[in-house]
């Protein structure tokens, strides 16, 4: 459903300039895996559509919740030294939202832009991810949350981005997305 645009629609006929927020949601689940995927899905759509604000509503402690709290942290700090995604969103989307959601940002105060893809699946995707308008300068920093560690948000090993051929202008980059499992990529551009 288009909730968010729903609302924005009704601000822009009947309250111009009003501010939107969803508060106290919960979808649940945040003790696992799953729950973390969904949370982290959830944070992506509220960037995509540009939602003013929105409040969780916990139903428990935190500790009981660790998953829930990672997808948090994937984007508001996945390296332990409060490194956030980005500020301004890029339009992104894989060929199959449901299965591999894709959501992309501009992180102004640096220009890296971040790249945030759920693999929603219960198999490993490796794919090819085409990033339109941009020239890298290095290779992408990999963050993952995963069944593996739900612990901890580790960083993998750096994603080579290969610049745009001769006549193009988008990048392409690669790699593998672990079954069930959040992982960011932070891309530095020229």
């Amino acid at each position: 459903p288009k909730l968010i645009p729903m609302m924005q629609g009704w601000v822009a006929k009947d309250y111009p300039g009003t501010k939107i927020a969803i508060d106290e949601y919960n979808w649940g689940g945040l003790e696992s895996i799953n729950g973390a995927l969904a949370q982290a899905d959830i944070l992506g759509i509220f960037g995509t559509y540009g939602l003013d604000l929105a409040t969780f509503w916990p139903t428990d402690t935190p500790s009981k919740q660790m998953p829930g709290v990672m997808a948090f942290a994937m984007y508001r700090n996945y390296d332990g030294a409060k490194s956030t995604f980005g500020d301004m969103a890029l339009a992104s989307t894989s060929a199959d939202q449901s299965k591999l959601a894709v959501y992309g940002a501009l992180r102004t105060s640096d220009g890296k832009v971040t790249v945030m893809v759920i693999n929603k699946t219960y198999g490993d995707l490796t794919e090819t991810l085409n990033l339109a308008n941009l020239m890298p300068n290095g290779q992408a920093s990999a963050y993952l949350y995963s069944n593996a560690n739900l612990g901890a948000i580790v960083a993998q090993p750096a994603v080579t981005v290969t610049g745009p051929p001769n006549g193009s202008t988008t990048s392409t980059l690669s790699t593998t997305f672990p079954a069930q499992s959040i992982k960011l990529l932070v891309i530095p551009t020229k």
